[in-house]
């Protein structure tokens, strides 16, 4: 990423694939073998959500399965609870949306962030947009 004048970074992911600056924040990702980037200047943060997102059937389909194979007492049962409990563990999702006044949404898949991590960047993203916000104002 190339900064424009005046442009200075606040913080970066260890792979630079996200970068705050006090104008924009940048995001460079591959998907599926395909590349992309979004850069969304800070006065255009219309939103941030943070959220947690498990699918709780994978949980109740394991807790009835580990009863239905305590009751017929056939060990086939127990191993498909423990199938549906990998499928909730691994199907989970923590991430951070971003996003702009008519522009696509930045996702930021989270994984295994601390809660205080979390907090601190969604801080630090809020700070240097109400910067952004009150430089942009003086100098109308």
């Amino acid at each position: 990423m190339q900064l424009f004048p005046n442009e200075n970074k606040v913080l970066s992911s260890d792979d630079d694939g996200l970068i705050l600056t006090n104008q924009r924040i940048y995001m460079k990702d591959k998907v599926w073998g395909q590349s992309y980037i979004i850069s969304i200047f800070l006065e255009d943060i219309s939103s941030m959500e943070v959220m947690y997102k498990s699918y709780i059937i994978f949980i109740i389909l394991g807790a009835a399965t580990i009863l239905f194979s305590l009751y017929v007492e056939e060990n086939q049962w127990a191993a498909l609870s423990l199938i549906f409990f990998l499928l909730w563990w691994f199907t989970r999702k923590h991430t951070i949306t971003i996003k702009s006044d008519g522009g696509s949404p930045l996702f930021l898949k989270v994984g295994d962030m601390s809660d205080d991590r979390i907090e601190e960047f969604v801080y630090k993203v809020s700070l240097a947009k109400s910067k952004r916000m009150t430089d942009l104002n003086r100098q109308s």
